[in-house]
């Protein structure tokens, strides 16, 4: 990636110069939450593998153009309420919504303008919104429909080879068209991954230890992600270099520690006693609060003693 500074000679010449070096962007895992309400929970647990970014918004593309110019990213994870790219506890005016229909308007309006813009700005904003106005006589695109969908494709854009997006939300996959659509903003081979059913955003619940609770520890990292299992369809990923949609009928776990970026599990409506008992020491033993809280109750030789019990029960988790 090359890059223009204004730097000082060192040989004679003192004035400021324009000069172009090549700097080399951080390849990341990037997890971009949009709610404020499931932001908190990424800061209560030992994470290596996560950049934990909050925005407010995807049609915030000033900001999303700032994380790409420091950033490439090997996987992106976007938690947020289902086609609702904003956080919703802004005014409902506000929510940035963007559904497969949507897009394939704004490609259309975009289609029709006859020129690729040198840069991705309000300037050009501004001219997709005032050719949809031409072209839509009601119900066209807005501007905030458009910002969204500039955002998600310049994120999506700036995904590696080989990398996956997954759309942590409810139900973006009962019509798979969305995940197609998406697929549409990089000329990448990635996976682009969406639930058929519920999703979480937030999982802080409260447990009891003995006769002391323990609150606000748990975190959507380390757990299956599907909150209630109806659709046995489960998570469906779009695979732009068979441009073909997968249905994997399994739920999926995102890690938060060591190489693995998540696993697809195959479940049914309730969860095993295997694999309740699995999550509910996952979620205890990535968990800084969870440590804190043993530790203050029963001190750090004990909280020790259970980490490596734990870890001989479940070796994966070191």
């Amino acid at each position: 990636m090359d890059r223009t500074f204004r730097i000082k000679e060192v040989n004679g010449n003192t004035g400021f110069q324009d000069k172009t070096l090549f700097v080399e962007k951080k390849k990341i895992n990037l997890l971009i939450v949009l709610e404020f309400g499931g932001n908190l929970q990424f800061n209560r647990i030992y994470n290596n593998i996560w950049k934990v970014v909050k925005l407010d918004s995807i049609a915030d593309i000033e900001k999303i153009k700032e994380l790409n110019a420091e950033y490439e990213y090997n996987n992106v994870c976007l938690v947020h309420h289902g086609n609702i790219f904003s956080d919703t506890s802004q005014q409902k005016s506000n929510w940035a919504i963007l559904f497969a229909n949507k897009i394939r308007e704004i490609k259309l309006v975009i289609s029709k303008m006859g020129e690729s813009p040198t840069e991705i700005n309000q300037e050009y904003v501004t001219k997709v919104v005032e050719k949809s106005k031409l072209m839509f006589a009601k119900n066209g695109p807005d501007e905030l429909k458009i910002k969204t969908f500039l955002g998600l494709k310049l994120l999506i854009g700036a995904i590696l080879d080989r990398g996956t997006f997954i759309s942590v939300a409810c139900k973006e996959a009962n019509k798979p068209d969305f995940l197609e659509e998406l697929g549409d903003f990089t000329d990448k081979n990635i996976k682009i991954f969406g639930n058929t059913n519920f999703s979480l955003i937030d999982d802080g619940g409260d447990q009891k230890v003995g006769n002391l609770v323990v609150k606000d520890y748990r975190c959507i990292l380390n757990s299956f992600l599907t909150s209630e299992w109806k659709n046995k369809n489960g998570w469906l990923y779009y695979d732009t270099a068979l441009k073909e949609t997968i249905t994997t009928k399994k739920d999926l776990w995102l890690f938060s520690k060591g190489s693995e970026i998540y696993q697809l599990i195959a479940r049914t409506h309730d969860l095993t006693p295997n694999q309740a008992k699995k999550e509910g020491f996952a979620q205890q033993y990535y968990s800084k609060t969870f440590e804190a809280f043993f530790i203050k109750n029963w001190g750090e030789a004990k909280y020790k003693v259970w980490k490596k019990n734990t870890e001989a029960i479940y070796p994966e988790f070191k």
